[in-house]
């Protein structure tokens, strides 16, 4: 008989106790999928069963990124990932199109629309969370809850911690021609609050800037402007504050991104979720990290069942990604 390896995960009832469950390989192997949108086509993976969780990720992560993450939640869930549009394998046909946040949204809810027309469970970081408080802005009756977790959104800051982050860009610019890029960015990613080392112990160290100098390029060139100059719709976000739960991390409290998570807690009247580790906690302690998502998620339930549209997400090799 064949045996199949199994992994442990919980789930957490309302009153705060924990379950233990177990789920097999086969539910973490993900099957990938393209979406073709206006001006790109998008590539995506999904994996798991229960209520629908999409991943939206921030700055050079791509639907790979968070997987030691979707693998910790997917008995409960059925997790999506995507690269976004111009990242890794999501080619857009002008590469040189200039790219928004409000486009991005626009590709994350082609993508729920491509998948199944219930509400889902949004777990966005940093440019992700700017992407779905855009999305429950827009579309509010697609999302169950959305966890915005360090929104990267500093024009939600006072004037003084706004005065702050531009000073902080002009150090990081003159790092750069002192220096060269990968000092300015480690620089610029301490004050962001990501922190390499402050890692789970079975969880090898991401890619250094170096090493993923390709997206992390992609960032700084095509988003960076979109990113910093967004403003969240807070009248419409003030419609429905029950969907929003800020997040920020415990070891980067006292980071820009953090800031605006609590700035948009207190513009909202919500009270704040603490996750564990910095601006990359989700990557970085994804064990711990899921049982603060699932908690959350599961004081939220969908009132729905939820299933994959027909056709969506059928390979299992990726070779639909190139």
């Amino acid at each position: 008989m064949e045996q199949v390896r199994l992994s442990q995960s919980y789930v957490f009832r309302r009153d705060g106790t924990a379950v233990q469950r177990r789920y097999t390989e086969e539910n973490v192997t993900p099957s990938y999928g393209t979406l073709r949108v206006s001006g790109a086509t998008l590539c995506y993976k999904v994996r798991g069963q229960g209520q629908p969780l999409l991943i939206l990720q921030g700055g050079a992560g791509d639907a790979d990124a968070p997987d030691a993450l979707a693998n910790a939640l997917a008995s409960e869930f059925t997790v999506v990932t995507y690269d976004r549009r111009g990242l890794s394998r999501s080619p857009m046909d002008n590469a040189k199109q200039p790219l928004s946040v409000e486009q991005h949204t626009e590709d994350a809810h082609a993508l729920l629309d491509s998948l199944s027309t219930m509400p889902a469970f949004i777990f966005g970081t940093s440019l992700g969370a700017l992407i779905g408080l855009e999305l429950v802005a827009r579309w509010p009756k697609r999302v169950q809850t959305l966890i915005a977790h360090e929104p990267a959104a500093i024009a939600l800051l006072p004037s003084d911690e706004q005065a702050r982050f531009a000073e902080l860009r002009k150090v990081v610019g003159k790092i750069a021609l002192r220096e060269g890029a990968r000092p300015a960015l480690r620089r610029f990613l301490t004050a962001m609050g990501v922190n390499r080392d402050d890692r789970e112990e079975d969880v090898e160290p991401p890619p250094s800037a170096r090493e993923n100098s390709r997206k992390t390029g992609f960032l700084l060139t095509s988003e960076s402007r979109a990113i910093y100059g967004f403003m969240p719709d807070l009248a419409a976000l003030r419609k429905v504050p029950h969907k929003i739960v800020p997040g920020f991390g415990k070891s980067s409290i006292d980071c820009f991104p953090s800031r605006c998570a609590l700035s948009l807690a207190a513009q909202l009247g919500r009270e704040p979720t603490e996750f564990p580790g910095g601006h990359t906690g989700h990557v970085l302690r994804p064990q711990a990290f899921s049982k603060t998502l699932r908690s959350v998620l599961l004081a939220n339930p969908s009132p729905s069942s939820w299933n994959l549209t027909e056709g969506a997400a059928r390979s299992t090799d990726g070779t639909e990604c190139g």
